[in-house]
């Protein structure tokens, strides 16, 4: 999956009574007159309500949303195999691989369309910056797995490689629900943001219209995550769990 072609075919095929606003970024928000009041450099939105998916950024608009961290995940693809370099390799279909350890392992994939996806490495990302030396190191990185992986195939170059960030809660439990009579938020995705978030929206915009839905009281009963500590006690901490996740997950990183 193509993440940027998901989210521009989404904008494209909203119903007719959605406005998206591109590169229209929320500056603050707060409450008034029973209503949200958004501000952004190019004017003010007003709403009866307001649903925060930003995951771990929704921190910047809203402090009670500081359960989440951020975090910078990447994925490079390979430029589609030739047929003579598909001879190199033994017939197969499309498969693909995950760890058991995310944060040490890499996720390997092979495309119907005759391509390698590599997705390997993390990084902290606490104010949702990732560089673009960061996204270059880590496109060394996959092409080094993936020519170790496949010897024979060190003539297929990375086509692409692209980076983002996702939420993480300390418990592993979602920032669900309501923060405010008028405020609603969906986040902390944990790393499985397209499938749990897709769920997580549907019954949040349930509960938020009063409709009833059984598996709302599924979701609920995910708990809430947990507290996370300011700066720089958080950097430290999210440091050392990295840490600790690369090393009890040793023996799944690459060489």
């Amino acid at each position: 999956m193509n993440p940027a072609k998901l989210i521009a075919g989404l904008a494209r095929h909203l119903p007719e009574n959605v406005t998206v606003y591109h590169q229209t970024p929320a500056l603050a928000m707060r409450q008034e007159n029973g209503g949200v009041r958004v501000t952004t450099l190019q004017g003010t939105i007003r709403a009866d309500q307001a649903m925060l998916a930003t995951n771990a950024l929704s921190r910047e608009l809203s402090p009670t949303v500081s359960r989440q961290a951020s975090m910078a995940t990447y994925a490079s693809i390979t430029a589609p195999l030739t047929p003579e370099q598909r001879q190199r390799l033994p017939a197969m279909e499309s498969w693909g691989l995950t760890p058991v350890n995310a944060i040490a392992g890499a996720t390997l994939r092979y495309t119907h369309d005759h391509r390698f996806l590599v997705r390997q490495h993390v990084d902290p990302a606490l104010r949702g910056v990732i560089t673009a030396g960061q996204t270059a190191s880590a496109a060394r990185q996959h092409l080094a797995l993936f020519h170790a992986a496949y010897p024979q195939l060190q003539d297929v170059p990375l086509e692409r490689t692209w980076s983002g960030t996702i939420s993480v809660t300390r418990n592993g439990a979602p920032v669900w629900g309501r923060l405010a009579p008028q405020i609603w938020t969906a986040g902390g995705c944990n790393g499985a943001g397209v499938s749990k978030q897709t769920i997580a929206g549907t019954l949040l915009a349930d509960l938020a219209m009063g409709q009833d839905n059984p598996l709302i009281a599924a979701m609920q009963s995910l708990g809430q995550a947990n507290v996370m500590p300011p700066s720089p006690f958080l950097d430290i901490g999210v440091a050392g769990a990295l840490w600790k996740e690369r090393y009890v997950g040793r023996k799944e990183m690459p060489a």
